[in-house]
């Protein structure tokens, strides 16, 4: 099944997910310790390509090829693996009837990209046009990804998120993925429901071949040149590189401290 005609693209990265940080510049101030961990029961995707763990009361609402898609009590949202393509050119609309959701330029800011997604994908989940205020951007140890902290208003519903976007580089046409991670509770019970929606994202598995999948090219390759193949990512150092799985695990999903993170993901286990 193909991730991008089995869901609207659009339905795909209004996400939810967070990985070990306040959902809010408020809620950091509000939550002393973290709560004990919640047991999770291990939930596997139908193409059994991703899987999640999930406490009593949650459930795996969707997911293939990668991307799970869970909820939870009070209206908490997690998606995770969410693939948005966008076209390398001025900002515009995508092209109906096509994967491709919008257009903006490789070059622009990560914030301008995941603003572009949240909007244009709120009518397919029949949401109004939300309101996003940013609290803060941190940049990832991976350089296409940057980590969001912010709120959500749809009408009279806010929502505090936290969330990823990693933008891959365009394609020989010029179209690219970007990979969105998103958390998004209710702002009243962003402190009470951090850990646990934080300990649902830490759990998030994919196959290493569906996961050299997503992040593929969106166009296939063209036939190689003689004498061999260029990098996938040229230019970069391998602990930068998200097509080394476990690096990415380490360096996003986890974001494990340098003495946890092996030598060739930049940090200084020796294995």
């Amino acid at each position: 099944m193909n991730i991008y005609r089995s869901h609207p693209v659009t339905a795909l990265v209004i996400a939810a997910l967070g990985f070990g940080g306040p959902l809010s510049s408020e809620v950091s101030a509000q939550t002393s310790a973290p709560a004990n961990p919640v047991k999770l029961t291990t939930a596997t995707t139908a193409d059994k390509t991703a899987s999640v763990g999930l406490p009593d009361g949650w459930t795996l609402t969707n997911g293939d090829n990668g991307y799970v898609s869970v909820t939870g009590p009070h209206d908490a949202k997690i998606l995770l693996g969410a693939i948005a393509i966008a076209k390398d050119g001025p900002a515009g609309p995508g092209a109906p009837g096509s994967d491709v959701m919008f257009a903006l330029p490789f070059s622009g800011g990560l914030k301008e990209k995941l603003t572009t997604i949240l909007v244009a994908g709120a009518p397919s989940l029949g949401l109004p046009k939300p309101a996003i205020t940013y609290a803060s951007e941190v940049r990832t140890r991976l350089p296409m990804c940057s980590r969001f902290l912010g709120t959500l208003v749809y009408g009279s519903d806010s929502n505090a998120f936290e969330g990823i976007i990693c933008s891959l580089k365009p394609d020989w046409l010029g179209y690219y993925k970007n990979i969105i991670f998103l958390l998004q509770v209710p702002s009243s019970r962003a402190a009470e429901d951090r850990p646990v929606v934080e300990q649902i994202a830490a759990s998030y598995r994919v196959t290493p071949a569906m996961f050299r999948l997503m992040l593929a090219t969106y166009t296939a390759l063209p036939p190689a040149p003689p004498g061999g193949t260029a990098p996938m990512m040229p230019g970069l150092a391998p602990y930068q590189d998200p097509t080394h799985s476990d690096c990415f695990d380490y360096n996003i999903i986890r974001e494990s401290p340098p003495w946890e993170v092996p030598m060739h993901c930049g940090g200084i286990q020796p294995y």
